[in-house]
């Protein structure tokens, strides 16, 4: 999906959030997903920092993503229940017992509340999954709008939720009127929506197209304008929280009815989506994204036994469905024939299978330290997750968490790779930050580059160094060099003294290693009060290696000064007795003066 981001234009519309009238800039412009699909220009309101799409036109919700493609999508993998379900967990449940969600989709927040708290649930949807939701999960989910509190029938609620919503609302504020008028006296709305502070062009595309999604989001918040909108509304007692890029919020006239802070028990939600699984048959796109989540979870939370046996029924789920077999990844890498659209996907593979096969790694490599089949599975989910993202944005569409897995897979290839060939995994590093996406053609995002991969950096030069490789991490070494004030302190004190090391014993500049090995001595120094193991491991190698240097360097008087501190008998931590033997031998060898004579 092309996004123009150099516009130069204004226009003229009030503010949805807190109905500012100056002329906006235009932040960006970008195609709409529904045909005609004309360049919609979005928004910027310079007083509240929401934007919004001001030439969009209302679509019909009832046929959007009106597919049986896009529902398997959504149940296999599009839906995170998780994220759904959160908000609920900033409410005291024994508080709630009628519980209302207006635009419920296929409804599993309804499901959750109904199975986990006991709630009365009621869900309010016109659109396409909420008629697929009411059948399959048995919800009572009504196919209209709401228009007037009346909608949501008789009686009021305890708890309203409304999540990924508002943003679809081309009358805000009086939809929160209505949404106001269905609670009961201490009731509470919790509503969550796109976070407009995520706009920006390094934002991963497989979270700034679903924020976006052109042709359906009127209306991105920023936090200052979803609180004003709110208290325009209404509400008296309004909390508005920022979570990467989705806003949250819980908004009553009564103080103290939410916690924002509070998280989803994931225990309780591995639970749930078990009990559930259970009724579900495991080759259907609903029952294999229940048992592909549960699994997702429990290897995230590194419950490897229980992950295996979930592993296994999703194997057996895929075998049965699709006829391959995941034991095999090395099959699927071979495939040239992927799907080029959202309805061949579906046939062939789940829209899930990325995640799948990064599960599959992390147990391969951390559950039965086989590397060789984790670095298959990282492969195959890395083609996976690309060609799945292509077909997705063909509809206007993207995932965010495959983009996100995609990557780490890639990430975790050479991070593995530099445990078995640290010279191979010189070249596999620069071509994964430099070489774009073999099908999306993208760049690997900021974030990767500033935290795994630097981490990846640092454990090849260091199995380099280790292994006597100098010239090839010597390659390297500029490159440390500039990433140390990135590193932690134990990273830096090892990162130091492998570049003396490779000052002293490569290049042959005693100068540099003496340099390098007193900045691994200070490091190791600053670690005592934290990890003083840690830091005994290179406190001392470093002080001796800094005398010898300067032994080669002709400064036997400064050599004899950091040697006397190693014999100093109340040096804490104790100095090992093999290096007291070496630096004793050193000394005697170059006729140094290290202890005070008798």
């Amino acid at each position: 999906m092309h996004i123009d981001w150099d516009i130069d234009n204004t226009v003229e519309a009030p503010c949805p959030a807190c109905a500012d009238t100056a002329p906006k800039p235009v932040r960006l412009q970008v195609r709409s997903a529904i045909p005609p699909c004309p360049e919609l220009p979005l928004a910027l309101c310079n007083h509240c920092g929401t934007s919004f799409f001001p030439t969009l036109k209302e679509p019909e919700y009832e046929t959007a993503h009106a597919t049986k493609e896009a529902l398997a999508f959504y149940l296999e993998q599009g839906a995170g229940i998780d994220v759904m379900a959160e908000p609920l967990a900033a409410i005291d449940s024994s508080k709630v017992q009628r519980y209302l969600e207006i635009g419920c989709g296929f409804g599993f927040s309804l499901d959750f509340a109904r199975s986990v708290f006991g709630w009365s649930v009621q869900g309010i949807d016109p659109g396409f999954a909420a008629n697929f939701g009411r059948e399959m999960l048995d919800l009572p989910i009504a196919s209209t709008y709401l228009r007037t509190p009346a909608d949501a029938g008789p009686e009021p609620f305890d708890l309203v939720l409304c999540s990924e919503v508002v943003e679809h609302v081309f009358e805000p504020l009086g939809f929160l009127e209505i949404l106001r008028g269905v609670l009961a006296p201490g009731g509470t709305l919790l509503l969550t929506t796109p976070n407009a502070g995520a706009i920006a062009p390094d934002t991963p595309a497989g979270i700034l197209v679903p924020l976006l999604s052109p042709g359906y989001h009127v209306t991105l918040y920023s936090r200052a304008g979803f609180e004003a909108l709110l208290r325009r509304a209404g509400f008296t007692a309004v909390q508005v929280t920022e979570h990467g890029p989705t806003l949250r919020a819980a908004v009553s006239m009564t103080e103290g009815t939410a916690d924002l802070s509070r998280r989803l028990d994931r225990d309780r939600y591995i639970d749930y989506l078990r009990e559930r699984a259970r009724t579900i048959a495991p080759d259907t796109p609903l029952g294999l994204g229940l048992r592909y989540r549960r699994l997702k979870e429990l290897t995230h939370a590194g419950r490897f036994a229980e992950a295996e046996e979930a592993a296994r029924q999703v194997v057996e789920a895929c075998r049965a469905r699709f006829g391959f077999d995941l034991d095999k990844p090395d099959e699927l890498l071979a495939w040239t024939d992927w799907p080029a659209d959202l309805a061949a996907f579906h046939v062939r593979a789940p829209f899930s299978l990325c995640g799948i096969l990064y599960c599959l790694g992390m147990l391969a490599w951390l559950h039965h330290g086989n590397r060789d089949l984790a670095r298959t599975c990282f492969q195959a989910a890395a083609m996976a997750g690309e060609h799945a993202r292509a077909v997705l944005q063909k509809i206007g569409a993207d995932d965010g968490e495959t983009d996100d897995l995609t990557w780490r897979a890639r990430v975790y290839v050479v991070q593995i790779l530099a445990s078995i060939d640290a010279v191979a995994a010189v070249d596999a590093l620069e071509a994964l930050e430099l070489k774009p996406s073999p099908v999306m053609k993208e760049r690997i995002p900021s974030h990767f580059l500033k935290s795994i991969a630097i981490h990846i950096r640092y454990k090849i030069f260091t199995n380099l160094v280790n292994s006597g490789n100098y010239p090839v991490a010597d390659k390297l070494s500029w490159r440390m060099e500039q990433e140390i004030p990135l590193l932690s302190l134990a990273q830096t004190a090892t990162v130091s003294f492998l570049l003396g090391i490779l000052s002293l014993n490569y290049r042959r500049s005693a100068k540099a290693a003496v340099d390098w090995f007193s900045k691994a001595h200070e490091a190791s120094k600053e670690l005592l009060c934290t990890d003083p193991q840690q830091a005994g491991m290179l406190m001392w190698p470093a002080l001796y290696s800094q005398a010898l240097a300067l032994v080669q360097l002709g400064c036997n008087r400064e050599a004899e000064s950091v040697l006397r501190i190693l014999f100093i008998p109340s040096t804490v931590p104790r100095v090992p007795e093999d290096l007291l033997e070496q630096a004793e031998t050193l000394a005697r060898n170059h006729r140094l003066v290290v202890k005070e004579e008798k």
